[in-house]
C-alpha cells in the first residue's frame, strides 16, 4: 500500500491514470461539514485541509488511507524550492488555516470561477499583475492586463482580485510563500570540491527540490515545523583551515549491551582531542558515534575558522 501512495501522491503529467479516478472518488464522497468547497477546490487530501469519507470509498483507496495515517504521512522539511511551493493548492493550503476560512469570499469565488486560480503559483501571476505598465489601483483601470481580463472573462473588478491574490499569498508561512527569502536563493547549485585528497565536501543545502512528491515524509511523529530556518553563510574564516579527523566506534554493537563514543583528533592541535562518550538517551552504534564526532568537531571550532 505505500507503494500504491507513492503513486497517488505523484502530480507529474505522467501521473497514473488510476489517481485521477481516485481523486474523483475522494472528492465526491465528503462529508456534509464539508459541503460548502466546491468540487473545483477540492485537489488532494494529504495537500489541502478538507477530508472524505473514507467508509464510501473502495477498499483499496480505504486501505490506501488508512497506511498514510498509520505512517504519518505528510508534507515535511526544512526547506523547498519555489517550485515545489507554486505547486501547492492555494484553496484550503493544508499550512494556512487563515486561507480556509476565506474560501467562500466572493472575490475569492472570481479568482476560481474567472481567473481559474487553483495552485500557489496561478495566484502568484494574478497578484504579480499589479505591476503591469500603466496600471492603477482602481476599478477602471485601463492597463492591458485589466482590459484583457474584463474582455476575456466575466470579472468586472480585476484591481481586487490582483489584491485578494496577494492578500492569499501573505496568508501562507514564510516556508510555503514563494516571495519569501528562501535558502535555495542562497545555496550553489554546485558545491566546492573537497581541498584534500579523497576528501568530500559537507553538502549544508537543505532545500527538498523537485516535485511536490519530494516533499512528502512518512514515519512522522514530531510536531510539525513551519519556521523557515536561515542557513545563509557569511565567509569570514579568519587564518588557515582547521584540519580534523573524526570517529566513532561501539563495542557488543548491535545487542542491548552496545556502548558506543566518538573521537575528535586536530593534528596541528590548534583544539584539544576531544573523547565522547554517547549519552544513553542516542542509539549506541557506530554509526551514531561518527555523526556525534562530526557534531563535536564543528561545535569546537571557532565560527569564523574553516574546518
Amino acid at each position: 500500500m505505500v507503494t500504491w501512495l507513492r503513486t497517488y501522491l505523484d502530480m507529474s503529467p505522467e501521473r497514473a491514470t488510476w489517481t485521477y479516478v481516485a481523486d474523483a472518488l475522494i472528492a465526491h464522497h465528503t462529508p456534509k461539514t464539508y459541503e460548502n468547497i466546491d468540487d473545483f477546490s477540492k485537489i488532494n487530501i494529504f495537500l489541502q485541509s478538507w477530508n472524505t469519507d473514507s467508509r464510501k470509498l473502495p477498499k483499496d483507496l480505504q486501505d490506501m488511507i488508512t497506511v498514510a495515517k498509520r505512517h504519518g504521512l505528510r508534507l515535511d522539511g526544512l526547506a523547498f524550492s519555489r517550485n515545489i511551493i507554486r505547486q501547492m493548492p492555494i484553496w484550503l493550503h493544508s499550512e494556512s488555516k487563515e486561507i480556509k476560512r476565506q474560501h467562500n469570499n466572493n472575490v475569492c469565488k472570481c479568482l476560481r470561477k474567472n481567473h481559474d486560480v487553483k495552485t500557489v503559483g496561478d495566484a502568484e501571476k494574478i497578484a504579480k499583475l499589479t505591476h503591469t505598465t500603466r496600471h492603477t489601483n482602481r476599478r477602471n483601470c485601463a492597463c492591458t492586463s485589466c482590459r484583457n481580463i474584463q474582455q476575456n472573462t466575466g470579472c468586472t473588478h480585476p484591481n481586487r482580485c490582483y489584491d485578494k491574490a496577494q492578500e492569499l499569498l501573505n496568508l501562507l508561512p514564510a516556508k510555503w510563500n514563494p516571495n519569501s527569502r528562501l535558502p535555495e536563493d542562497y545555496e550553489p547549485e554546485e558545491l566546492d570540491p573537497a581541498g584534500y585528497r579523497d576528501g568530500k565536501t559537507f553538502d549544508w543545502r537543505i532545500t527538498t527540490k523537485g516535485d511536490l512528491a519530494n516533499a512528502f515524509r512518512i514515519f512522522t511523529n514530531q510536531e510539525k515545523n513551519t519556521s523557515l530556518p536561515d542557513t545563509e553563510r557569511t565567509q569570514i574564516n579568519i587564518g588557515p583551515t582547521i584540519e580534523a579527523y573524526t570517529d566513532g566506534s561501539c563495542i557488543h554493537n548491535g545487542t542491548n549491551d552496545a556502548i558506543a563514543g566518538a573521537g575528535v583528533y586536530f593534528p596541528n592541535e590548534e583544539y584539544s582531542h576531544r573523547a565522547i562518550k554517547l549519552p544513553e538517551y542516542v542509539k549506541q552504534s557506530n554509526q551514531s558515534g561518527e555523526i556525534i564526532g562530526i557534531k563535536e568537531a564543528v561545535e569546537t571550532v571557532d565560527e569564523e575558522r574553516e574546518l
